[in-house]
């Protein structure tokens, strides 16, 4: 249900931004003062929050992984072999980042899947995927694959350079905006 969600808040982002261009352009081509106004304040709105995001993100990242930590911890214990949907994503994640639990083996534990197969996803035990042997504790304890948290951690530390960069240009190209606006809105009679 939360990607579903996360569809719906997309969908509404791309109308908001719509309308946003809508705007600017509507207040270039007709020089319509008021129209060029809201588009800068919006604009600007919208600069102030990502950098404040960016900031808060940059500050408290330890704070956000620890309880992002005891939040899917908890989730993996409670649906993961229960909710259909949620057992799947789980296990594209954990099959394209090579990786088994949030953590490790351990937080499927508790988990519906484990308490009804008395064994850990076939992940647990990346050399035996396709399910010849069944993942026991004492083959998951034995097999060194890491948490998808450590693994996405470390892909974004490789990809960190990309991902700022874009931000950067994202930022940049919103200052640029913001300035046209309001030169158009000086120069206007």
């Amino acid at each position: 249900m939360q990607f579903v969600n996360v569809g719906y808040f997309l969908i509404a982002a791309g109308a908001v931004l719509f309308a946003l261009g809508f705007l600017g352009c509507y207040g270039a081509h007709t020089e319509n003062k008021c129209a060029l106004m809201m588009f800068f304040f919006i604009l600007l709105i919208i600069f102030i929050a990502e950098v404040a995001a960016a900031v808060v993100a940059l500050v408290y990242t330890s704070v956000a992984e620890h309880y992002l930590t005891l939040l899917a911890v908890q989730t993996i214990k409670k649906d993961y072999g229960s909710q259909k949907d949620f057992t799947q994503v789980w296990n594209s994640t954990m099959e394209g980042l090579k990786c088994c639990g949030f953590n490790n083996y351990t937080d499927f534990e508790e988990s519906p899947y484990f308490t009804d197969n008395k064994v850990f996803p076939p992940y647990c035990c990346f050399d035996d995927v396709n399910g010849t042997e069944p993942c026991t504790k004492k083959r998951a304890e034995d097999k060194p694959v890491q948490g998808c948290f450590k693994q996405l951690l470390s892909d974004i530390r490789t990809n960190a350079i990309t991902v700022g960069g874009v931000a950067a240009g994202i930022g940049g190209l919103e200052l640029a905006a913001m300035i046209v606006s309001m030169y158009l809105y000086c120069n206007l009679k």
